[in-house]
């Protein structure tokens, strides 16, 4: 997040789009711009798509990433990663955040069974 708030003036208010996004995960899923990628009982991840707020670039185009958890019976989500497509310097960007979940929150990583 501190290459957004570094690179971005209008950061604060993009951050507050996104949370009430993901306050609305559920609806938010019925769009294009979240998916469920790995589920476990109660439990998900999501990655959703975002853009900046005032920018002429789609959440898309923008390459902008959030992978979130959500615990569907406590229901808030928490920002587990946030990322710019460009930010990724492996050739598979999947593998590349799963090992960034992997390093910065085992505790939820384990929850999949990895």
């Amino acid at each position: 997040m501190k290459s957004f708030i570094r690179k971005y003036k209008t950061w604060d208010a993009t951050f507050i789009e996104i949370n009430n996004m993901l306050s609305h995960i559920d609806t938010f899923l019925l769009s294009t711009k979240a998916e469920k990628i790995h589920i476990c009982d109660s439990w998900y991840l999501a990655k959703c798509e975002f853009k900046i707020v005032w920018s002429n670039e789609s959440a898309k185009t923008s390459w902008n990433r959030i992978i979130v958890f959500v615990d569907e019976e406590r229901k808030p989500s928490e920002i587990l990663l946030i990322y710019s497509k460009t930010d990724v310097s492996w050739a598979n960007e999947t593998t590349w955040w799963e090992q960034e979940i992997k390093n910065n929150h085992k505790e939820i990583y384990d929850l999949f069974g990895y």
